[in-house]
């Protein structure tokens, strides 16, 4: 499916069987890469906080297939971005579309400053990702994620 083929758009507090849903097909790895350990699935406190956002501290944006489902989540709270994609969904340019839309939300409604981003070492298609938008890498001990300055 191409990534023109999706909605955009902010994530809502009635998203959150469509984001367990998400969130439970997603493999081990993309769970590990998103937050950078093992994670099972979401709480109910967590799917409050991830669905019932302020638009200003915390802004995020889902990617919405023809049938409804979210096939990716780009978010940030209080100054730090983060992006999932669906495992079958990536190499597309999705996650591009819905990074590109949160920043957007998240500049037009006054935030300025910086956007940090932390990528481990190894995930190149994030790290490409974010070079694309500018980001600048600042150095980590071995091992710990990159810090990314948007």
């Amino acid at each position: 499916m191409s990534p023109d083929a999706y909605a955009i758009r902010p994530i809502r507090s009635s998203d959150k069987e469509a984001l367990l849903r998400f969130h439970a097909r997603l493999s081990a790895d993309a769970r590990y890469r998103r937050y950078h350990g093992l994670k099972g699935d979401l709480t109910p406190a967590e799917l409050q906080f991830l669905t019932e956002i302020d638009e200003v501290t915390h802004v995020a944006r889902v990617a919405i297939d023809h049938s409804g489902e979210i096939d990716a989540v780009a978010r940030i709270v209080d100054g730090e971005i983060a992006v999932v994609v669906a495992d079958g969904r990536r190499r597309t340019g999705l996650g591009q579309r819905v990074v590109d839309a949160v920043v957007r939300a998240f500049r037009e409604q006054g935030a300025g400053g910086e956007v940090t981003a932390w990528v481990q070492p190894d995930n190149g298609r994030a790290l490409r990702m974010f070079g694309r938008l500018g980001a600048r890498r600042q150095s980590a001990p071995p091992g710990e994620p990159l810090r990314l300055i948007l």
